[in-house]
């Protein structure tokens, strides 16, 4: 709409003010619902958040000369905005014009404040989240401000970058019409103070500007390339209100609305609500409050999903039908049908005037036809009854019967992510998160933002198998086009674009260049950084080529352009190793760039500085304190300064900002048990175990910290990971040891258990009772049991740690060329259980282990050597002693006189003494025999 302002004199009346705030908010969505966002800020609308100050000209004044100064302008706007709502409390006097107004105009100014702020941010929505591009002035009121000259635009775009990295945040990649954003946010968030001291939060029309000044704080978010604390806040206060307005059907219900409301209209508020809000713990890595909200929307949407399986053919060659995940969804409600008819639209608003999304034409948007082998969702075996598969599961393609509107693929989504975050690194992440984007993939209908996440999850799960790479860039390059397209209206894009976790535009374009990367296409990805001034991936990518002055060249040049950038600076730094570098760069940020003194303590870490490390990382964490590697950096340095508190300190906040982070919980784990600390390492093993379980040496720690507890189960667990991962090559000894010495014990203990029992077992009647031990049951119920009873449990406990560690063993004595170590542990765990003949082998193998030339010369190796051999025929006279037999007896002195005539050289230590004794103790038996 080309519609040029009204004049700029004061009005007069009071219906004449009513009237034109009336047109000017008719102007404003008659524009949002045709998708024409800048032009309700270039119309009447824009004028009139001016018009009320009669000094507005000077105040937003701009000198084209110098170019003006961007910061004075926008605060002299936030100025006119405050002005333009502002009243003194308790009348009806306008504080600026000093005229009498009416409550009725008071409360459509706000309306008209909060229109004109959804307009700016769905405009910088389309320019950096759902396309297609456009092509409009720097500044939301360059139409308004024409008559001022036209406005610098690299300079103001240059300040308007600086004002959205808050917390010393960087930006993620380049940010398009970042004015547009801060302008929103004068208008929606800055203004909102204004709207609570005047008690307009809750009236008709505004009931919504909390939610959008929440979608205005999280679009800025997402825009960043790490967390921001201060936004965190705001958005949590944003959430708990706004949830608690529109969480639930009743609640939207509840709210007067200026038109007929359906529980199923209301159920998609609800579920709108939910999701936003889950959507944005899960950017800060609340996995757990997260999941919350999105139970809450799968409560509010009246659906209820489940994995299930059936048999299906996942590639075109395959032969025989295997087992597939497939989801089903259940309907819980009879607001929610899943065999409705197909939904035509779900936008919701006071005119009632946005027509059906159309929805032809997506499917061949974002299909792509490709030669892999691997289909891309498992083709199901049809006639699956006699298996038990629900008839929702059965069906050539995965989802076919199983319709969901578009809120509940929105749902299903926010499943997918939640899974894909609180699940282990691993190729089976891949396969749980299967099910949920092929059940979305195969729904006939659905809105352009949800089918673009989808294949965007597709694309993450594919490109991490090496059969599906190539096609996973395929995708990613038909996405990237149809992003960029202009297929589909910016009205149709809009549509869910704020409950889905779409990346902007860079954020995709940085993850194609990434995955060209991956399968090689190191130059184009150069082209894509250079355009996305991602720095750090150009300076990666100029490595990769071997053309790092290239790299340090083209960071030289812009600099020229932009002097006073600080990740310029940075990433200069980073090529060149200099820490001017990064020193400039904190003084060109005003210190108020955190990356740059976490580029100075990486530094200082790599020259073993690790105290000067620790006070970079330090004020790094002061400004934005959300950033999980600056919390594991700055225990690393604490840990190897020897500062064990600073460092559990450390650690323990970034495994609280990132409760998935193995690593750290593995050097939480690591701390405690230096410190003799078992119990609280023990937890932190289990926990850092979850998400490193490819690592044998955190598993042979776990091992040791559970015997310390007395966790043997897990301990047994433990070891036969650290055998398995590490193929036969690595046996802790020292927890085996621990093992065989803990069922030595326990037969000990329940050969004297049952002794007592057997002494105390004539005893009757109420010395029985009240010799008995009482415990509480699960459900509360005390059940009592005797001396006799317990000392069966100990026993069958015995006997299940005595046979697990047998196992354990003889499987680590088979698969692998153990040393004797190992056969004289299975030597004693055989004694243990009463067989001497198969502890006499593994003695033997343990004595051939040990036998060697170094016998002769080493005194630890002859040592070493007389021990095993003693025990050997200690075992020789005992199996003698039993089955009457002399020939133990003959083979235990041939040996043993063979022993002392080796260890001639050493007849004064120990080990040839208990020689000589051994063998008069083998000729007296003889003797005797």
């Amino acid at each position: 709409a080309n519609l040029e302002p009204p004049p700029l004199s004061p009005l007069s009346t009071h219906n004449s003010h009513l009237a034109a705030l009336h047109r000017a908010i008719e102007i404003v969505v008659r524009c949002v619902e045709e998708g024409a966002y800048f032009d309700a800020l270039s119309a009447e609308p824009a004028s009139l958040l001016l018009w009320l100050s009669p000094t507005w000209k000077e105040r937003l004044q701009v000198n084209t000369t110098d170019g003006g100064d961007p910061g004075q302008f926008y605060k002299a706007l936030a100025g006119c905005v405050s002005a333009f709502l502002d009243i003194e409390d308790g009348s009806t006097q306008h504080a600026a014009s000093g005229r009498s107004i009416e409550r009725e105009e008071l409360r459509s100014r706000a309306m008209l404040v909060m229109a004109v702020g959804v307009a700016a941010l769905l405009a910088f929505m389309q320019a950096n989240w759902t396309g297609p591009p456009l092509n409009l002035p720097p500044c939301p009121l360059s139409t308004v401000c024409k008559k001022d000259g036209n406005l610098p635009q690299n300079t103001w775009n240059f300040w308007a970058n600086e004002e959205l990295m808050v917390d010393g945040c960087d930006l993620l990649g380049m940010c398009a019409l970042p004015q547009f954003l801060i302008f929103s946010k004068i208008l929606l968030v800055d203004a909102k103070e204004n709207i609570r001291k005047n008690c307009f939060n809750n009236a008709f029309g505004l009931e919504t500007w909390n939610w959008w000044g929440c979608r205005t704080l999280s679009a800025h978010q997402h825009v960043l390339a790490e967390r921001s604390p201060s936004l965190y806040t705001a958005l949590t206060h944003a959430n708990a209100e706004i949830t608690e307005q529109f969480g639930s059907t009743k609640s939207v219900l509840r709210r007067q609305w200026d038109l007929k409301m359906d529980n199923q209209e209301a159920s998609t508020i609800a579920t709108l609500v939910q999701l936003e809000a889950g959507l944005v713990e899960y950017t800060y890595g609340h996995i757990d409050k997260a999941r919350q909200y999105f139970k809450r929307a799968e409560q509010a949407c009246g659906i209820q999903f489940s994995i299930t399986g059936a048999l299906g053919f996942r590639t075109i060659h395959q032969v025989d039908p295997k087992p597939q995940m497939i989801l089903v969804a259940n309907s819980t409600s009879t607001s929610s049908n899943l065999a409705a008819s197909k939904e035509e639209s779900l936008y919701l608003d006071v005119s009632q005037s946005i027509k059906s999304v159309s929805l032809q034409g997506q499917k061949e948007v974002f299909e792509i036809s490709t030669e892999s082998d691997i289909l891309l969702a498992p083709n199901l075996v049809e006639d699956m009854h006699d298996v038990g598969i629900p008839a929702t599961a059965r069906s050539g393609d995965c989802g076919k019967n199983n319709y969901l509107n578009t809120v509940q693929q929105a749902v299903v989504l926010a499943q997918c992510l939640e899974i894909k975050k609180s699940n282990p690194d691993d190729d089976l992440k891949g396969w749980q998160m299967a099910p949920y984007i092929e059940a979305v993939d195969a729904q006939q209908d659905s809105h352009f933002m949800v089918k673009y996440f989808c294949q965007l999850l597709r694309i993450h799960w594919e490109c991490a198998r090496s059969r599906t790479q190539q096609r996973a860039l395929l995708l990613m390059e038909h996405l990237v086009e149809a992003i960029q397209g202009s297929s589909f209206k910016v009205t149709e894009r809009m549509c869910f674009v704020f409950c889905v976790g779409c990346p902007t535009i860079p954020a995709l374009l940085k993850e194609h260049a990434e995955l060209m990367v991956s399968c090689g296409l190191v130059r184009e990805a150069l082209l894509l950084f250079e355009k996305l001034e991602l720095w750090d991936n150009l300076i990666d990518c100029y490595c990769l080529l071997e053309k790092k002055s290239a790299a340090v060249n083209l960071i030289q040049q812009r600099l020229q352009i932009q002097p006073n950038d600080p990740r310029l600076w940075c990433s200069l730094g980073d090529v060149t190793l200099d820490d001017e570098c990064y020193i400039k760069a904190w003084e060109f940020s005003a210190h108020r760039f955190a990356r740059a003194q976490r580029s100075l303590g990486r530094s200082a870490y790599m020259r073993a500085e690790y105290n000067k490390s620790m006070k970079h990382w330090t004020a790094a964490l002061a400004l934005n304190p959300l950033h999980p590697g600056g919390w594991f950096a700055l225990g690393s340095a604490a840990l190897k300064a020897r500062e064990m508190d600073k460092a559990i300190d450390a650690f323990t906040r970034a495994v609280q900002l990132d409760p998935y982070n193995g690593e750290s919980w593995n050097n939480i784990a690591a701390i405690h048990m230096t410190k003799k600390r078992s119990k609280e390492a023990f937890i932190a093993f289990r926990e850092a175990l979850k998400f490193r379980r490819n690592t044998w040496q955190m598993w042979e720690n776990f091992a040791q910290v559970a015997l310390d507890i007395g966790n043997f189960g897990q301990a047994i667990e433990a070891l036969q990971m650290v055998l398995d991962l590490s193929q036969g090559k690595h046996v802790d000894l020292v927890s085996l040891t621990r093992l065989v010495e803990e069922v030595e014990a326990r037969k000990v203990s329940s050969v004297g258990s049952k002794d007592h029992v057997y002494a105390s077992s004539d005893k009757k009647g109420v010395d029985e009772c009240t010799t008995s031990t009482s415990v509480s049951s699960l459900v509360g119920d005390e059940i009592t049991y005797s001396h006799e009873d317990i000392g069966k449990r100990q026993s069958k406990e015995a006997e299940w740690l005595q046979e697990v560690v047998g196992k354990l063993l003889a499987q680590i004595a088979h698969s692998c060329e153990c040393g004797g170590e190992i056969w004289g542990l299975l030597a004693r765990w055989h004694r243990v259980k009463g067989d001497l003949t198969m502890c006499t082998e593994a003695l033997l193998k343990q004595v051939r282990a040990n036998q060697s030339s170094d016998v002769q010369r080493s005194s630890e190796q002859f040592q070493k050597f007389a021990q095993v051999s003693v025990q050997l025929c200690e075992v020789y006279i005992e199996t003698a002693s039993m089955n009457r037999s002399k020939r133990e007896l003959h083979t235990a002195r041939m040996h043993l006189r063979n022993t002392i005539k080796q260890g001639q050289c050493f007849t004064d230590t120990d080990g040839y003494k208990a020689l000589e004794s051994c063998l008069k103790k083998v000729e007296n038996a003889l003797q005797y025999m």
